[in-house]
């Protein structure tokens, strides 16, 4: 419970209340108490998948966390087997996709350093999950596919698609050559969603206050950025400009970066490839000695 109830329990972004209704309480083996609202159609959740959840939090009837307006998108839960007494993990177990339950924990029958530092004896911790549904990176990836595809049409950008997946479209081309892994390169952006909403730029004082507005600079195929960057960044020319529409599972993916970017985001970047330093080559693999030759005797 440990692991799961902290995330589950003592975060604040966690939690949705449903006021009860309907099919009574019942039990979990466990003994936690919950009461379903809506029964779902979709199948059971199973460990190990990855279950899309909305997730509110209450303390009697004072609302700690919503993720719906905290996160703006389901959370990224994966299943696993509850350690012990109270592990919101069994009662996620017992859920269909669809399903909505709201699971009552008495706040003094936490462990002490596990406790909301709010509540106090007799309070009730009041946590309602709804199931989206799981996460399939094969489903995402051909979602994003549709989704990028027309995104590039109603924005009539003529991109093309890279080997890694990247679509790219060159608005000026370059005079210089392009970078090699481990050259350091110098890129001017703007990064916003698909619905047009800018979430950080190098080129705009409101977006990044305080700080001068110049070029990041990172070593280019190391992993210093996220793999839609370097994929898309790596064929561009010394001085181009180009916009890079990136699949989600290219970018932050399920996990997304909250609170500006949403889980499974698909990213545009207007990116300018100002300058490329070269770099140290990476190091050779080692080479193992030779057995010593066999010996006459």
């Amino acid at each position: 419970m440990k692991k799961h109830n902290q995330l589950l329990v003592a975060t604040a972004a966690l939690g949705l209340f449903v006021a009860s209704c309907g099919t009574g309480v019942k039990k979990t083996p466990g003994g936690i108490e919950y009461i379903v609202h809506k029964s779902g159609s979709g199948a059971q959740l199973k460990l190990g998948d990855t279950a899309l959840l909305n997730v509110t939090q209450r303390i009697n009837d004072s609302l700690l966390g919503d993720s719906r307006k905290m996160v703006g998108a389901p959370i990224p839960v994966l299943v696993a087997k509850a350690q012990n007494k109270y592990d919101l993990m069994e009662g996620i177990a017992l859920l269909h996709e669809g399903d909505s339950a709201t699971f009552v924990i008495p706040w003094d029958s936490l462990p002490a350093q596990e406790r909301p530092p709010f509540g106090k004896k007799g309070d009730k911790l009041k946590i309602t999950f709804a199931v989206e549904g799981k996460y399939s990176a094969a489903a995402q990836k051909e979602k994003d596919e549709k989704l990028i595809k027309e995104y590039l049409e109603k924005n009539k950008i003529n991109a093309t698609k890279n080997a890694e997946g990247v679509y790219v479209a060159v608005t000026q081309e370059g005079a210089g050559g392009t970078p090699n892994p481990g050259d350091t390169v110098y890129v001017h952006y703007t990064g916003k969603l698909t619905t047009g909403k800018v979430f950080d730029s190098s080129q705009d004082s409101t977006m990044r206050p305080g700080m001068p507005l110049e070029p990041i600079k990172f070593p280019i195929g190391r992993g210093f950025v996220i793999k839609g960057w370097d994929a898309g960044l790596s064929g561009l020319k010394k001085g181009s400009k180009a916009t890079l529409v990136i699949p989600s599972v290219l970018a932050y993916g399920l996990q997304g970066s909250p609170p500006v970017i949403p889980s499974n985001s698909i990213l545009v970047f207007d990116v300018q490839l100002v300058d490329i330093k070269p770099g140290a080559p990476a190091p050779a693999a080692p080479v193992a000695p030779a057995a010593p030759a066999p010996v006459k005797k």
